[in-house]
Parts: structure tokens; sequence; C-alpha cells
């Protein structure tokens, strides 16, 4: 009954594209990101979050970096990248540097940064007019935190480096090839730079003075070398979480048991990330002087990361060779596990800045009679949108994931929903005829559809309850319309053996709009299922607030041929 639903497996994830990489910086120009996209996709990632935003600082009537850089993706590759910024310490000696850098931050949000990227410069390289180092937890950049805090907006922070680079520089440093590539990167000399621990410590300081705000410490937690540290930061810190940018190689060192207990331990805090870059030379973790990565090594750099999440493979060569002479031992993840390292957690995390979901409705030469078993021969085809985070806060709730597909033909708009539920909420007796107010507050999936971009509050509403009761609704700023009848169909089946309950919606189109779709039109739409049950109220492209009628978080829905 109804169509086939690939297991729920990392390797469909990746055929879907529905990864996110969290700390990636990709330069901005066409070259670069159509280089970066290509491979994404072949990797199977479907958003980048580029780290390297830029400052949104102004200068003589341009436009920032950080709103040259973003435009230039979202125009390019809609919905494949998030942009962070960068803050610009200018001014740090003069009075108001702390109000001027929390308007910097005001206006990032403003203008859709997804976050605030501050690197390892705090403690080891930014200095102040008399030459000191601009310690991490400065008081000057608490509004900075603090307001971060307030907006939303996570705070992904690198301080110090491996242990080693504060090692003696020679020969016998284990990282040696690639700290002889990077000078700047030894900081072994304790005259110029303090030490490692004393950087740890400050931005712990930081993330418990800060409740409210959340830290991402990348490169797993900044400490990669000793787990039980990380271990007891995360335990210490509610407010903090953990990338595992050019990491895995230093991970993987541990005792893959050990290891295997930390991220089920802490598993909706740890989040899948890779520091691969792309410049005029790919660099895929780290990089250095010796011959530049191909796409082919951007592949397997990628595929090591599966295979040492994903198995328990032991001693395989790691995806980075100039961090280290040696090799890492699989740590075998459940599934359960996997998808919120990979693309769960991360989601959550920015609800707020998620790019606008997109989905291909198929088109077909002949229509067909509906149902509810979503058994008729196109449905497989159509790409599947998944209904599994909650609207608000952007939780999966991947026990009830809900699945759904669209059609087209020269008459009418169908969508078929496939819903697993545990036990459902019905209004009885069911209606035979006619509509019933309310149908929204038990069960039900929900299709909301924007047609005209002119007008992007004005939209159209269709209900279908498992007992086939339905509902449209057309929707302005100053009302509902349950009067409306836009003339859709629609039929339901209830599996109670396996309990799955499917839903096909058929739509005129002419009730959408006087003006039919052609290949390529793009509507706006927004697939939402409500189970009280779970306490669930579920959307493919989740809104960041309470109500389902936020037009501007609606997907796009593009007619194909």
């Amino acid at each position: 009954m109804g169509f086939a639903v690939a297991g729920d497996s990392p390797e469909q994830w990746r055929k879907e594209r529905r990864l996110v990489d969290l700390h990636q910086h990709v330069g901005s120009s066409e070259p670069l990101l159509k280089r970066a996209v290509s491979i994404m996709d072949r990797a199977g990632i479907g958003i980048g979050v580029n780290l390297s935003g830029g400052t949104v600082t102004q200068k003589e009537g341009k436009l920032s970096v950080f709103e040259r850089n973003k435009a230039l993706a979202d125009r390019l590759f809609p919905g494949r990248f998030v942009f962070y910024m960068n803050l610009d310490y200018a001014g740090w000696d003069e009075p108001g540097f702390s109000e001027r850098a929390v308007r910097q931050v005001e206006v990032g949000h403003r203008l859709g940064a997804a976050g605030l990227k501050e690197w390892k410069r705090l403690g080891l390289y930014l200095r102040d007019r008399s030459g000191k180092l601009i310690l991490i937890d400065d008081p000057r950049l608490d509004p900075v935190w603090r307001r971060c805090g307030e907006l939303g907006l996570p705070v992904s922070i690198h301080v110090a480096d491996p242990r080693a680079f504060w090692l003696p520089f020679n020969s016998d440093n284990e990282r040696w090839i690639e700290l002889k590539d990077h000078r700047p990167w030894w900081f072994g000399d304790a005259e110029k730079y303090p030490p490692r621990m004393d950087l740890l410590n400050a931005l712990d300081r930081v993330v418990a003075r800060h409740p409210l705000t959340t830290f991402v410490c990348v490169h797993f937690a900044n400490n990669s070398e000793d787990i039980d540290w990380v271990d007891a930061a995360l335990d210490r810190n509610p407010n903090m979480m953990a990338d595992l940018a050019a990491r895995i190689p230093e991970i993987g060192r541990h005792a893959p048991e050990k290891v295997h207990q930390l991220f089920v331990k802490h598993q909706d805090r740890i989040l899948f990330a890779t520091d691969f870059m792309v410049y005029s030379r790919l660099t895929l973790g780290s990089g250095g002087s010796g011959p530049a990565p191909t796409d082919d090594d951007a592949l397997d750099f990628y595929a090591k990361h599966w295979r040492w999440l994903e198995t328990w493979d032991r001693q395989f060569e790691h995806m980075t060779p100039i961090q280290g002479d040696w090799k890492i031992d699989g740590i075998g993840l459940p599934p359960e596990v996997l998808r919120k390292i990979y693309f769960d957690n991360a989601r959550k995390l920015l609800v707020r800045r998620l790019p606008l979901s997109r989905l291909r409705a198929n088109r077909i030469e002949a229509d067909f009679d509906l149902d509810g078993r979503l058994d008729d021969a196109p449905w497989p085809s159509a790409a599947p949108a998944r209904i599994e985070w909650q609207i608000n806060t952007g939780a999966a709730k991947p026990e009830i994931a809900t699945t759904a597909r669209v059609l087209w033909s020269d008459q009418f708009l169908y969508i078929g929903y496939r819903s697993p539920y545990t036990e459902l909420t019905l209004f009885e007796p069911a209606l035979k005829s006619g509509e019933r107010s309310g149908l929204w507050n038990k069960d039900v999936v929900e299709a909301f559809v924007g047609t005209d971009p002119a007008n992007p509050t004005h939209y159209t509403e269709y209900e279908v309850a498992p007992t086939g009761e339905k509902l449209d609704l057309k929707i302005t700023p100053t009302d509902k319309s349950l009067e409306w009848n836009s003339g859709f169909e629609a039929a339901t089946h209830i599996d109670r053996k396996r309990k799955i309950w499917t839903a096909e919606m058929r739509i005129p189109l002419k009730s959408l709009s006087e003006q039919p779709p052609r290949p390529g039109t793009q509507w706006r739409i927004n697939l939402y299922r409500h189970d009280p049950a779970h306490k669930a109220f579920l959307g493919w492209s989740p809104c960041a607030n309470g109500s389902a009628h936020t037009p501007a978080k609606f997907g796009h829905l593009i007619f194909g041929p």
C-alpha cells in the first residue's frame, strides 16, 4: 500500500541530499560556488554552511562583503547555502566598540545571517593598540555574545588549535608536515602566545556567562585530543555544541567504543562538519604545499567521514593525511543517532534561517481517480517531500516521518501523503458530507498553496483527515473564508495493521489560479501534518514559530516538464 518509501538509511539521505555540512568556507565567485555545489551534489550534501560570509560593514555606499557574498550564492544556487557573518574589529580601542559591534550583529541578523563565526584570532592574533592580545573573554565582547542569543543567532567559535601546535617546532612534532607549511600556526613561543589551556578555559567562561546563547565550539570543542574534557564541557554547558570539522583524524585515534558511547550520549549536541574549502585551491580539512586535491579527492574525503561514522572498520587511512601519519577506527553509530548528527541537529539549530525548501511537481499526461492508497503508477516517480520537523522549533520527529509527493496535469494538482501513526485522534462520528470547521485540531494533513507572487499573503488551504473529511479555505490578511469551495477531491485509507494512513488530494488548477502553470512555473507551498498523539505539528518547511500561516516560510513548488 502507498508509494514505496526507501529505508531511513544514510544512503537514502545522501541520495536525497539531506545532509548539512555545518562548517564550510567557499569563495564568492561563480566558478567557486559552482565547483562547491558540484562536489556537494555528488557527496549528498544538501546545504553548506559558509562560515566565511564576511562582515556587514558598508563602505562608500557599497554593499557589504556579507551582502555581496550572500546575494551571489542565493541567485546562482538558491537553497544550497546559508551564511554566517563575521565581526569587524575596527575601532576596538575606541569608546563605544561594544555598542557598534552589537549593531553589526543586528544588521547581520536583518540581512539574513544564520549565525556569527569567530575564528582563532581571539587570544592568538588580534591585538589592541598597545600590542596586547584581545582575549576571548574580554568583557567588551559580552554584549555581542548576549545579543546573538537574544536574536537566536548561534555562535560558531574556534579557539586554540591542536595540542601539537604548542610543542617544539621540529621534525619530531607529529604534525610537522602540516606545521612546516603553516608557520603562523605554531604557537610554542611562550613570549608571544598564551598556553593552550588558557584559551580553552577562557572560552569556557564565556559559554558559562551566556547560557541563553548557543555556542558551537568547532573542531570538536577545540580539544579533540581530550574527549573526556569534551564530555565534561558538554555536561557542564547545556548551551554548548560541538562540530566535527577537521578533527575526525584526531578523534579517530581514541578507543572506538569510548567515542561511540560519547556520541550516543551527546547525540543531540554533535554536528556534522568538515572544513571543506573551495578557493583557488581545494582544501579538505587542511592542506599544504603538495599537489592540489581534485574533485574526486573531495568525494573520497567525504566517503571517509561516512565510513568512520557508520562502520566499525578498523585501522583505515583518515581523510586528511597532512594532519598526521596514523590510522583511525570507525565508531559504528546507529541510524537514529546518525540522522541527528548529519542533519536533524543542524536543522533545529538553524531553523530560523534554513533555505526555503524546494520540490518538483511531476507532470502526468493522464488523470486518475483517487482511492487514497497511493498505488497509482505516477506516484513513485515524484520526488519526496519530507514532513518531519516541528514547525516552531525545527525539532525532528522521525518516528512519525511523513512523506508527500506532488503531481500535476492539465486540469489538476495532486498531492499524496503517507503518514505513520501510533494512535489516531479523530472526530466521531465523521461527517458524511459538508465541511467541519476545526478539522485542524485532530489528525490531519494540510497543504497551503500560494500562486500570486505579487500577493504572497493570499493563498489557499486544504486539509484532509484520516476519515476522509476535508476542508478548504481561501486566506487573505483580513479573512479566512470557510464558504469558499475549490471543488477539490480527497480520498484516504487507513492500514491499521501497519499503522499507516494515506491520503490523496486532487485540486482543480482553475481554482488555484487564473493563469495555468507551465513547466518552470513556481508557486509557493507548505505541507503540514498534525498528530495530537505525539503533540506534533510537522512542516516540510518549518516556520520557526507556532503558526502554519507564515507565507514567508512557504517553500517553492516547481512545475516539471
